[in-house]
C-alpha cells in the first residue's frame, strides 16, 4: 500500500502539468493588484508595515497587477516551458516570499489569514523548482551526469 501511494504521490507532484497551480496564482495576484488599488489607507494596518517600507500601495498593486497578466499570459499563449517563463517563475516566486516573509515579520502572532499566502508562496516556489528537479533527473536518466 505504501508503494503504491507513494507512486500516486510521485505522480500527482511530477506527471501533472502546472497550468492550475498558474492560473490560480493569476487569480490570487489579480485579486492582491484589485485590493491595493481600492480607495483607503492598506498599508496603514502593522501587517503591510515592511511592505509599505519597500514600495506604496500603488506600485504594488501595479506588480500584482502585471504579474497577474503576465502569469494568465504564459498559460494562454503556451508558452510555460520557455526560459522566460522559468525566469518570471523566479520573481514570481520572490514576489511571493517577499510579501509573505514581510507579514510574517511586522506582526505577531502571524495572522491565520495568512495561511492562503503561505500556500501561494509554495506553489510559486514550486512552479520555478520544479522544472530544475526534473531536468536533474531527466540528465542523470539519460547519462549525462557529471563527476564531482
Amino acid at each position: 500500500m505504501t508503494c503504491k501511494l507513494t507512486h500516486r504521490v510521485a505522480v500527482a507532484i511530477f506527471d501533472s502539468d502546472l497550468i492550475a497551480t498558474r492560473l490560480l496564482l493569476a487569480f490570487a495576484e489579480f485579486l492582491w493588484a484589485v485590493m491595493l488599488f481600492w480607495p483607503g489607507e492598506t498599508f496603514d494596518r502593522p501587517t503591510y508595515h515592511l511592505m509599505a517600507a519597500l514600495a506604496p500601495e500603488n506600485v504594488w498593486a501595479c506588480a500584482f497587477g502585471a504579474t497577474s497578466y503576465l502569469q494568465l499570459y504564459i498559460v494562454l499563449d503556451d508558452r510555460q516551458h520557455t526560459l522566460w517563463a522559468h525566469y518570471f517563475a523566479l520573481w514570481n516566486s520572490l514576489l511571493w516570499a517577499y510579501v509573505v516573509g514581510s507579514m510574517l515579520l511586522s506582526v505577531y502572532p502571524p495572522p491565520a489569514a495568512i495561511a492562503g499566502e503561505i500556500s501561494l508562496m509554495t506553489a510559486a516556489a514550486w512552479v520555478w523548482v520544479r522544472p530544475m528537479i526534473l531536468l536533474h533527473y531527466a540528465r542523470l536518466a539519460h547519462g549525462h551526469h557529471t563527476q564531482h
